[in-house]
């Protein structure tokens, strides 16, 4: 084995480490699905806030639901946490439908003077719909805890389209349960392959889907030519790009190619 070209941006699944050990080039793809997820995000957001999908449900059943007041977008806040790709892009989405935007994430610079930069206790206490896009890590590692759902604005909602492993799901349900969050959209979770976890998922509070943010055709599409072109340049003998650790890849020799 030469390289091993990842479809995909997220590479925790791959040893990186080994493959360097072993002079194995490792590369991943670029993020086509950033429009996929954020429109899941708002069609998340309305059937919060009117209660569609449940309406639908019942209609399915041969029942007739009783009609609910919901809310409106326009006029309410959005509060992104996280304005990395995802976040740059819905940010404008939500100003668009009438929302305050705001937006926490210490290691990025708000370009845009329609966006508010507060720190994440603010975004909490104020958001009526808050949006978890943060980069997971270690340091994020639960940072949706029981502390941060306290904080959260009564009667808000809180959508986790990015990793499971930024919220504490047992803080989520409490939440849930205890009349603080009026609901939660999930499109992942801690069960395998980054799916919401099935028993939080059937809460009745909760919209959930099988992380399927990114399952668009544009979407899947972008990131299969992203591969596509890593493997024309190695067998052109080019690095490709998007190596992630082209330095120690030493294989490539056996392609011509120096790093």
């Amino acid at each position: 084995m030469v390289a091993f070209l990842r479809c995909a941006v997220d590479i925790r699944n791959v040893d990186v480490a080994a493959a360097s050990t072993q002079g194995i080039l490792v590369t991943r793809a670029t993020p086509g699905f950033i429009a996929s997820v954020a429109e899941l995000v708002i069609g998340q957001m309305i059937d919060l806030a009117r209660g569609i999908g449940d309406a639908a449900v019942r209609y399915h059943r041969g029942e007739v639901p009783a009609a609910r007041m919901g809310r409106q977008l326009q006029g309410s806040t959005l509060g992104i946490i996280g304005y990395g790709a995802i976040g740059r892009y819905l940010a404008p989405l939500g100003l668009a439908l009438g929302m305050r935007v705001l937006v926490a994430d210490p290691f990025a610079a708000i370009e845009d003077a329609r966006l508010e930069a507060v720190p994440l206790e603010a975004l909490l206490a104020e958001s009526d719909f808050t949006v978890c896009l943060a980069v997971a890590n270690e340091q994020t590692e639960n940072l949706m805890d029981a502390a941060a759902f306290a904080r959260m604005k009564p009667g808000a909602c809180f959508l986790n389209p990015s990793r499971g492993n930024l919220v504490d799901e047992a803080a989520l349900l409490a939440a849930l349960d205890g009349g603080r969050l009026a609901g939660a959209a999930m499109d992942v979770g801690r069960a395998p392959d980054q799916m919401p976890t099935p028993a939080l998922a059937a809460h009745p509070k909760v919209i959930a889907t099988p992380h399927a943010g990114g399952l668009t055709p544009a979407a899947i599409e972008h990131q299969a030519f992203d591969t596509v072109r890593q493997v024309t340049a190695l067998a052109a003998g080019r690095l490709p790009d998007h190596a992630v650790n082209a330095a120690r890849a030493h294989r490539l020799a056996r392609l011509g190619i120096t790093p």
